[in-house]
């Protein structure tokens, strides 16, 4: 069992709540260069947490906990200081006093395979228009069990009451917790700290996990869907770790190698001269080898 496992096996109300998602198909959208490296690679990039493209993001987040650590009078100092650093550095990148081997890993896909708002994000005017693949769920996720990427995935949270509830009930789970482990005879005849020290890098995994299934809910019509890989970059057990530039930074990723099963359709964004696009992309995928994957035109009318 990984250590995420262990991890959200201490937290199974909040495992399943991620989980809760009958959508069968989820579907990753992105630009047509991209759409054929993919298809003829054979492989999702998980992209670093850190660096996802909006900052704001990114800190929505953590920004979220570091308002509940204040307004939160009952928790022990020792949990409250040490979180609240933590999130403060990671809102700007900047390291601290505690040794964190653990980062995190993420591709998005939206549970919606025809979404507006998505469209535009990976089309540009007349030059050329949006795709999304549409994998089954439950195919790619067995399979990625199968080859022990341990993955955690779920629908995103876009309700603010639903975040604050989560946050709140893993940080009084750990600060009881923190409060049992001072009170033992071991911590206070030799005010032996390893416990705590184990429990405060717990709660900030547990916590910096769950926040990326937190998103601004002006956000909501994106109707994302999200699948983290938690990799251990000390561990004998690492993955191998590329890195890209994007917008002038390094992002680190990680690529996973799906079967071509799982890829079930192709969708293709608003656009002109449907057919020739349908009959571009039947053909790519017959030539990738990709032979039950269904194309599909957008029902979105274009707009001038």
């Amino acid at each position: 069992m990984s250590y995420a496992d262990k991890l959200f096996g201490k937290v199974p109300y909040v495992k399943n709540l991620l989980e809760n998602c009958p959508q069968e198909l989820i579907f990753h959208y992105t630009k047509p260069a991209k759409l054929l490296a993919m298809l003829e690679g054979g492989k999702l990039r998980f992209s670093n947490a850190l660096y996802l493209n909006d900052k704001e993001e990114v800190t929505y987040s953590y920004q979220l906990i570091l308002n509940l650590l204040e307004e939160n009078t009952n928790l022990n100092p020792i949990l409250k200081e040490k979180i609240q650093a933590r999130f403060k550095n990671k809102c700007f990148c900047q390291s601290d006093d505690i040794a964190y081997n653990y980062e995190y890993y993420t591709v998005s896909f939206s549970t919606n395979p025809d979404n507006l708002t998505l469209w535009n994000n990976y089309s540009k005017d007349k030059v050329y228009t949006g795709y999304n693949i549409g994998f089954d769920k439950k195919l790619l996720i067995e399979n990625m069990i199968k080859n022990e990427y341990s993955p955690i995935y779920g629908a995103i949270i876009y309700d603010q009451k639903k975040q604050i509830e989560i946050i709140n009930f893993i940080l009084n789970k750990w600060n009881s917790k923190i409060e049992r482990a001072l009170n033992t005879k071991k911590y206070i005849q030799k005010h032996d700290n390893t416990k705590i020290v184990a429990l405060l890098i717990e709660i900030i995994d547990i916590l910096s996990i769950v926040s990326i299934f937190f998103k601004n809910p002006h956000f909501k019509d994106e109707q994302e869907y999200r699948i983290v890989l938690v990799n251990n970059f000390a561990g004998k057990n690492a993955r191998q770790i590329k890195i890209c530039e994007k917008n002038g930074l390094f992002v680190p990723y990680i690529e996973f190698a799906y079967s071509k099963e799982s890829v079930k359709a192709v969708n293709i964004g608003p656009t002109l001269n449907e057919n020739i696009f349908k009959t571009s992309t039947e053909r790519m995928l017959l030539n990738f080898g990709y032979k039950n994957t269904n194309v599909k035109q957008s029902k979105i009318p274009l707009r001038y």
